[in-house]
């Protein structure tokens, strides 16, 4: 016989086994349930999330900007004033290299103590090297207004006439390409023609130490006791960085300038134009319709037509030298000098000034790794460039002054 006692325990054991079940059932769907959120949610944010390149020093100086450290302090380099020394004769100077398009092997890391001296690469080089000339040409053909045979045949006259004065008066061959290249009258072949001019012509004019007596966009100066580069640019009010200072003069070193040496400056503030439909940046000096173009680069563009246009500013203290970076896709991140850095060795960050942009973040200009992306949709909407062309850019655009519009 079954006592009472015993029944009531065998009961209460079995609900407590039943209710356990339903419990531990209740807890994996809970368990399955939390897994597919984590799997959504971050499919969501692989996929449709931001896409920002803005590297991590200028997200980390957006939020506390009185612990940020500018890139530019922390380079090695320390300028030292002149002192008044006996001049020195031999200091040697540095000869104008080719710019010859770096296709197959990677650039290796400059060191900052030294600025590369190398002066814009030519159109030819850069369209055969670098480009994809179908892309380009399918682009160009959709947003190039028609023109009359009598207008192309008048612009190509104009085109020859200035390539015969890039010997013989280059300022007034440069004011005449400049003219050519902002109308649009021109053939694809004439204006890759152009382009290779532009950057010979100022191969001489704004990246060689001469100063020609016709030219406004250049003047010199004599160095004094106290002088450094940076003062030179401080107190003359140039809109470049000092490192364009040593570029121009072929200076070997910051320190190499002297009491009584002669160094030429530029006089204009510089301004960028991205022209995507021929994924080229073009950098004018001057404002108004008497600028001049004074280079021309080969560019990659946003992936899907990413890329905004309009006008951009430069985004304050956003200029960074060897900056870190995470991949907004992946998560994965790129120490500062890290090689492997998909974005290169600088960043200028860009600021929409027009209605239509002025919200629009994250977008810059920068380096790359994969050289041969160049003339492509590849970047996720930034403008990307050859490591030694973004060097110089990094060196022309400053905060506030220059403008950079992007136009379809």
């Amino acid at each position: 016989m079954v006592l009472s006692s015993q029944s009531i325990r065998s009961d209460g054991r079995r609900m407590m086994s039943s209710d356990g079940r339903r419990i531990r059932r209740r807890g994996w769907k809970l368990f399955a349930l939390l897994g597919l959120v984590i799997v959504f949610t971050w499919l969501g944010w692989r996929f449709f999330g931001s896409q920002s390149e803005v590297p991590a020093n200028e997200i980390r100086a957006a939020v506390d900007p009185e612990k940020r450290v500018a890139r530019e302090l922390s380079n090695p380099i320390t300028e030292m004033p002149v002192v008044a020394i006996e001049p020195v004769n031999d200091v040697p100077e540095m000869a104008p290299q080719a710019a010859a398009a770096v296709i197959g092997d990677a650039k290796p890391k400059a060191n900052q103590n030294q600025t590369a001296k190398t002066a814009p690469q030519t159109a030819t080089q850069t369209a055969t090297q670098t480009a994809t000339p179908t892309a380009q040409q399918s682009a160009a053909a959709n947003t190039e207004p028609a023109i009359t045979a009598d207008e192309i045949a008048s612009a190509n006259s104009a085109l020859q006439a200035a390539l015969a004065q890039v010997d013989t008066d280059p300022v007034a061959a440069r004011e005449s390409l400049t003219r050519l290249l902002e109308g649009s009258a021109t053939t694809a072949a004439d204006r890759l023609k152009a382009y290779d001019a532009i950057n010979k012509v100022n191969a001489m004019l704004t990246f060689s130490e001469r100063v020609l007596a016709n030219d406004p966009y250049a003047k010199q100066y004599t160095v004094k006791e106290g002088d450094s580069l940076s003062n030179i640019r401080k107190s003359l009010n140039l809109d470049c960085e000092w490192r364009f200072l040593q570029r121009i003069n072929h200076l070997p070193t910051e320190r190499s300038i002297r009491i009584g040496q002669v160094l030429k400056t530029p006089t204009g503030a510089f301004h960028g134009e991205v022209r995507k439909s021929e994924f080229r940046l073009n950098i004018f000096e001057g404002d108004g319709p008497g600028r001049v173009m004074v280079a021309s680069y080969p560019i990659a563009l946003g992936e899907f037509n990413s890329t905004p246009t309009g006008a951009f500013a430069i985004r304050p203290r956003s200029k960074l030298i060897d900056p870190e970076w995470r991949n907004p896709r992946t998560g994965q991140h790129f120490e500062s000098n890290d090689p492997a850095n998909p974005i290169g060795e600088r960043w200028i960050g860009l600021k929409g000034i027009e209605p239509h942009n002025k919200n629009f973040e994250g977008y810059g200009i920068h380096g790359t790794t994969d050289l041969t992306s160049i003339g492509k949709q590849a970047s996720m909407g930034c403008v990307r460039m050859l490591p030694q062309d973004v060097e110089v850019v990094y060196e022309l655009l400053t905060e506030p002054n220059s403008i950079v519009t992007i136009a379809p």
